[in-house]
């Protein structure tokens, strides 16, 4: 492990907030980015679930993926449509929650795809009051609705399987040669679906030791795989991993193949059932790495194999991304061990440096006390040549009134810049939540600059950060009538 360089270059107030605007109606801490009015510039996509009260109480809980609302703006806060009801005790989201912004039929418009729920007809005892992450008994199917990405019409549905309704993931299943199929999960990762862009159903995989309670649709999965030792984890990753023109589907220690048949499982060595993180990624010489956090953050080959293993500290990689953020390794992976509530002594959190190709430890730094959301992601915050920077968010303590931080590093494990996020964009007293002080961040390049901005997004607000550092483009500084020079 390496120490912090001595030369930190990070500098508070280097950001520039270039949008914020109020959401107390429709507002969600989940959003999604894409061209929605067709005007080559990227919008914002609100996704309001149903957060019903705590029985005697005021207190709403966030335990439902049930859309009731979706409202369009431009990054400015123009609103463009609105679909459903929105409501101020609505908007918190304890998960992921199935919405995607994609042109899915290749008419070169953007549509929003979400998944209706099928009726939760019995809960499973002990579960949490108001929970809808799974349920015993299902009535009816649960349905992927298509909306016109210009006026939030919609455009097209058909019925999926009564579990799925946790995320969406785009796939090439069958040989379109675009990935316009579906995987589809529940909230818990016991059931994975591939669903064709027509609607069949493909396959089925059924992870954990609860019993299967039946899809509900008119069509049997052509492959079923029931699996008890291992769940799916949060998300799945999807790539052409053997080349044959259709992706595999990597979820929890497995890989499935584009037809549902699985080409490996990785023993966890007794590390539990759940994956919180997976992530593919192709080396310089054409080598895929399959990564997954566990008990520990795992690499494996394209066959399985275990190259490397490094248990952390606390053993709970909940984040797991795979990028070039130095160079004097071709590829890194920044691993966020989830601490405090996790450890009796409520420490940290901590984000790590590995190198991807050896698993050596490059360089840890503990996060915010209180941290236990800590998440990361990789950044083109500076814009210059092929290194990406750390985005770590939700780093510090998290209660009502309280904007946890987020933070840039660099590759050496130095801060670069740090943005604060105000209580004022986060719930209040309208909109008291069980997971008070949530918000959602993401980046993406929303002024064509070739740099990231920083999105974030509470329930009653939104603010953009840019890079505000001189980005130097050689064809503006070196500027001439001779173009081809």
């Amino acid at each position: 492990m390496t120490k912090s360089s001595s030369k930190n270059s990070f500098a508070r107030g280097a950001t520039h907030l270039v949008s914020t605007f109020e959401t107390r109606d429709f507002g969600a801490d989940a959003v999604r980015i894409g061209d929605l009015n067709g005007d080559g510039a990227p919008d914002l996509l609100f996704a309001q679930t149903f957060t019903p009260a705590k029985p005697g109480t005021n207190e709403i809980l966030c335990r439902t993926g049930e859309i009731r609302c979706l409202t369009a703006t431009t990054i400015l806060g123009e609103m463009l449509w609105q679909y459903g009801e929105p409501s101020v005790t609505n908007g918190c989201n304890a998960g992921d929650i199935p919405v995607q912004v994609y042109d899915w039929d290749g008419d070169g418009e953007n549509e929003v795809l979400f998944i209706r729920q099928a009726v939760y007809a019995e809960l499973y005892p002990g579960d949490p009051t108001g929970f809808r992450g799974r349920a015993k008994r299902y009535e009816g199917t649960a349905t992927l609705v298509a909306l016109d990405g210009r006026t939030g019409h919609e455009k097209t549905a058909f019925p999926t399987p009564a579990p799925a309704d946790g995320s969406i993931a785009f796939a090439d299943l069958t040989g379109r040669g675009r990935r316009e199929d579906l995987v589809l999960k529940d909230c818990y990762g016991e059931h994975v679906y591939g669903v064709s862009h027509t609607g069949e159903l493909l396959w089925h995989w059924h992870g954990g030791p609860w019993p299967d309670p039946g899809h509900n649709c008119p069509q049997d999965p052509k492959v079923s795989v029931a699996d008890k030792e291992c769940e799916a984890g949060h998300y799945p990753a999807v790539a052409d991993i053997d080349g044959d023109g259709r992706d595999e589907v990597f979820i929890g220690f497995a890989l499935i193949d584009h037809n549902g048949r699985v080409l490996f499982r990785k023993d966890t060595g007794g590390g539990g059932r759940h994956s919180d993180a997976n992530y593919i990624v192709r080396l310089a010489d054409g080598a895929w790495r399959l990564l997954f956090g566990n008990h520990g953050v795992h690499c494996l080959a394209a066959d399985g194999t275990e190259l490397w293993h490094n248990p952390l500290v606390f053993g709970e990689a909940q984040h797991v991304v795979a990028g070039r953020f130095r160079f004097d390794s071709q590829l890194q992976a920044a691993v966020i061990d989830r601490g405090f509530p996790r450890t009796p002594e409520g420490k940290p959190a901590g984000l790590f440096l590995f190198d991807i190709e050896t698993g050596k430890e490059i360089w840890r730094r503990p996060q915010l006390p209180g941290g236990w959301c800590a998440a990361c992601m990789n950044i083109h915050w500076s814009g210059a040549g092929d290194l990406k920077e750390i985005l770590v968010y939700k780093r510090g303590v998290f209660a009502r009134g309280v904007g946890s931080p987020i933070a840039i590093y660099d590759g050496e494990g130095n801060v670069v810049d740090e943005i604060d996020v105000p209580a004022a964009i986060l719930d209040n007293e309208e909109n008291v939540t069980s997971s008070p002080g949530d918000y959602f961040c993401c980046r993406a390049d929303l002024w064509g600059d070739s740099r990231d901005e920083v999105i974030v997004a509470g329930r009653n607000g939104v603010r953009i950060h840019a890079n505000r550092r001189v980005l130097a483009i050689p064809t503006l500084y070196n500027n001439t009538v001779y173009h081809g020079m």
